[in-house]
């Protein structure tokens, strides 16, 4: 009686996951051999690097891949988003930018740029928590700009 009560709630857990339009990941679908990654050698380029190591391509070093990605900037920079009456700061405004290009088929795209933006309260008696929560945004950000950099390069044939 157990195990059919177990058997009759992960069929329901299915249906239920099945209905509301879950599904798993698909791998990138490109259409490339191989792929190189000039003009940049932050963190930004390792993600794409990793996420791209998934797929079937190639990394190739000397400029003759099928598919160049070409960081032509990537910039980031903290504001000042507002303060306090006593006038220190309350909150602060992280913004990183990459400028890029793609050269596929011979072909160089027209420059394309992708922003990601944070916010967060700044209090001065908890730096340290600041800087750490400074920091993982910085990552944040970075790893959302290429996953969209990402996507672009999958969507572009299609």
């Amino acid at each position: 009686m157990r195990k059919n009560k177990f058997l009759i709630f992960c069929l329901l857990l299915l249906l239920i996951l099945n209905s509301c339009g879950f599904q798993l990941r698909k791998p990138l679908d490109l259409d490339y051999q191989s792929y190189a990654i000039t003009g940049d050698s932050s963190g930004l380029s390792k993600l794409i690097h990793k996420q791209l190591s998934f797929t079937d391509i190639k990394e190739k070093k000397d400029g003759s891949a099928d598919l160049i990605i070409e960081i032509m900037s990537n910039n980031f920079e903290k504001r000042i988003l507002s303060l306090a009456s006593n006038g220190q700061v309350g909150e602060f405004e992280l913004i990183q930018t990459i400028e890029y290009r793609l050269k596929s088929n011979g072909q160089w795209s027209e420059p394309r740029r992708l922003e990601a933006i944070r916010e967060y309260t700044y209090d001065p008696t908890l730096y340290n928590a600041a800087a750490a929560e400074e920091i993982y945004l910085k990552d944040s950000m970075i790893e959302q700009l290429s996953r969209s950099l990402i996507t672009e390069i999958n969507n572009i044939g299609k």
